[in-house]
């Protein structure tokens, strides 16, 4: 097709579209993985001919490739609005269009800096990688952050690739990923003697090398790093109640039912891993429940006065904890009474159920658990979709946790499952006490309904467990819960898929090494983004001096 035709029948926004749509589908559950070529097709766009409005044109091209992208990754949204589809389904349309459009405003600004500012030489396309992982990076951190489907999160946590993000993070993983597919956009195959030809592929044997490389360092920390199993045995809980059905009127002494005959259950040895009968506990020493588990505030289920407090009482054996996702009322200092989103411990101790606030959730869904800019969107008739009031308050920052004698844990509940480094907390050694030794995730993905996003959240969410090199423990109500291993993997038989009901008992896993990414956080990232626009800088400066010579 010569570039006449291109330009009237194909042209770059349309194409955009196209490439955004095929990276889109290298993500989970697609695994179209040559989709990921799309990154050097939109790069060798920015480098045509894009007058007489090039900073527009190359936005447009960012714009567009984002928008697909996310549509792919994101149309989930709209099973949020079909739970109560009378009042609110309208709005589905809007928010799966409207999601897709304002973040793909990042990708825009990254695409039209790179053609503003991009060098006149080869190492355009490492400043392309770094500028545009940038911009990931600040995707998902301002204004609340949405860190959704990075780049790196195309491959599946517990794969070869994916230990990458135990020494840089799945940041760290999208830029190596990006730099890797976009290189074909500078590698040519050009005229003169065969050291020229060859100089010329210089960008896609780098490539090549970087790859295997990271391929042979991740299968050789799988084959290499052994993973011990604890003896505390962890049930996870999965009742498959979707988000409608769960608030229907008269729901909840059937829905509580439900996890009460499931958390009282015998000890199911089928999906254990091997042990003696000698090794085998009588009970397991911690049920999780996902996040929101029961359609009231724990502020009334735990009212002695209620006929739930009852069934309480009585559903946990000595020494045994229970976790559970709960809304209740809180004092905040300066906003009086709030709204609190968090993860409550019931331990039974003495023949006494003593009840805590485990930990209180930091990072809010923005529309869905809290209205930003709340007094201007009231005015103008956007409402929230949670069921309490004025919404959440935010409590204190992701932090580790020690609690009724389990082992210290790093609590994340549903939306921080995606923000690396979310606990800011450092440590001196694998050894260091205040270490976490698990992760407990709880999550609510009954908002996503039978649709790509619990998938996509599982393997998002798996990626915490490879960069801080813990276990994770995941319940949801509607799937996928599971127990994943420091490694990233799914334990064999762990998992209980969507639409199932159930529950697994597991031995929770030991945590492996602390990971060079526990040890400095972001660090890595601002390392390996400098690396690649430092070279850019430095071969402009002396492109620049050649040409005043």
């Amino acid at each position: 097709m010569s570039l006449g035709l291109y330009r009237r029948y194909v042209g770059p926004k349309r194409q955009a579209a196209l490439m955004g749509l095929l990276i889109g589908l290298a993500q989970p559950p697609f695994g179209f993985l040559p989709g990921l070529l799309g990154y050097a097709v939109l790069l060798w766009s920015l480098d045509q001919d894009l007058e007489p409005k090039p900073l527009r044109k190359a936005f447009a091209i960012g714009w567009w490739a984002g928008f697909t992208y996310f549509l792919v990754g994101c149309f989930w949204v709209a099973e949020a609005f079909l739970v109560d589809a009378e009042n609110q389904g309208w709005m589905a349309p809007f928010a799966v269009t409207m999601l897709p459009s304002g973040i793909a405003l990042f990708w825009g600004a990254a695409f039209a800096l790179y053609r503003r500012f991009r060098p006149d030489h080869v190492l355009r396309w490492l400043f392309f990688v770094g500028l545009f992982c940038g911009f990931e990076w600040l995707r998902g951190t301002i204004l609340t952050g949405f860190p959704w489907n990075p780049a790196g999160a195309t491959w599946k946590a517990g794969s070869a690739l994916s230990q990458l993000a135990a020494l840089f993070g799945v940041y760290g993983l999208s830029l190596v990923t990006v730099a890797v597919f976009s290189s074909l956009a500078v590698t040519v195959w050009g005229q003169g003697s065969i050291r020229t030809r060859w100089r010329g592929l210089t960008p896609l044997l780098a490539s090549v090398v970087v790859l295997f490389t990271c391929l042979i360092y991740g299968s050789v920390r799988l084959a290499t790093t052994s993973v011990v199993t604890t003896d505390t045995l962890v049930r996870i809980v999965q009742p498959d109640i979707g988000q409608r059905a769960k608030w229907t009127e008269g729901a909840l002494m059937d829905v509580l039912d439900g996890y009460a005959v499931m958390t009282k259950a015998a000890i199911n040895r089928k999906n254990l891993q091997k042990v003696t009968n000698s090794d085998l506990p009588a009970y397991p020493r911690i049920v999780i429940w996902p996040e929101g588990a029961l359609p009231d505030s724990a502020d009334n289920l735990l009212d002695p006065q209620s006929e739930t407090a009852k069934i309480f009482a009585g559903l946990l054996k000595e020494n045994q904890t229970l976790l559970w996702g709960a809304y209740h009322q809180d004092i905040d200092s300066q906003k009086g009474v709030v709204w609190r989103n968090s993860l409550l411990s019931l331990h039974r101790h003495a023949g006494e159920t003593q009840v805590r606030v485990a930990y209180s959730k930091f990072k809010l869904v923005p529309f869905g658990e809290f209205l930003p800019f709340e007094k201007a969107l009231e005015k103008v008739g956007i409402k929230e979709l949670v069921h309490v009031g004025d919404g959440f308050t935010a409590g204190p920052r992701t932090h580790s946790v020690e609690i009724d004698n389990m082992p210290r844990f790093l609590p994340l509940i549903c939306y921080e499952g995606l923000f690396p480094a979310l606990s800011s907390e450092t440590f001196k050694a694998t050894d260091d006490m205040q270490r976490p030794q698990w992760i407990v995730n709880i999550s609510n993905d009954a908002w996503f309904g039978p649709t790509t996003g619990p998938v996509q959240h599982l393997n998002l969410s798996s990626y915490r467990a490879i960069e801080e090199g813990l276990p994770m423990v995941r319940s949801t109500p509607t799937g996928i819960s599971a127990m994943i291993d420091p490694l990233g993997r799914t334990i064999k038989a762990s998992e209980i898929s969507i639409g199932e009901a159930g529950f697994r008992d597991v031995f929770l896993p030991a945590p492996v090494k602390l990971t060079p990414y526990a040890f400095s956080r972001h660090a890595h990232l601002f390392l390996v983004v400098l690396f690649c626009l430092i070279p850019a800088a430095i071969a402009t400066f002396v492109a620049v001096s050649k040409r005043n010579q």
